[in-house]
């Protein structure tokens, strides 16, 4: 996958995150592993693979809260 397309990706997925937020599924707190890394959607000097490491960081956790786990810490996610 390019940049571009990665970058594109990651915007999806936040906006996901944040809808996942106002409607309860998820709290903020569950996406601090996503917020600590420091790369947002708007991030374009960020390298691809930064990207990629925070595209997989909200998957762990959209995934988590998807199939309905108590908590969405990235570690007690298989990947």
């Amino acid at each position: 996958m390019k940049k571009n397309e990665l970058v594109h990706l990651h915007a999806l997925l936040a906006t996901i995150a944040e809808d996942y937020v106002e409607r309860g599924v998820a709290a903020r707190e569950d996406f601090e592993p996503y917020r600590e890394l420091g790369i947002t959607p708007m991030t374009l000097t960020a390298s691809r693979d930064r990207h990629e490491e925070a595209v997989m960081a909200l998957l762990r956790v959209l995934a988590a809260r998807s199939a309905g786990e108590p908590t969405a810490r990235p570690e007690l996610v298989e990947g």
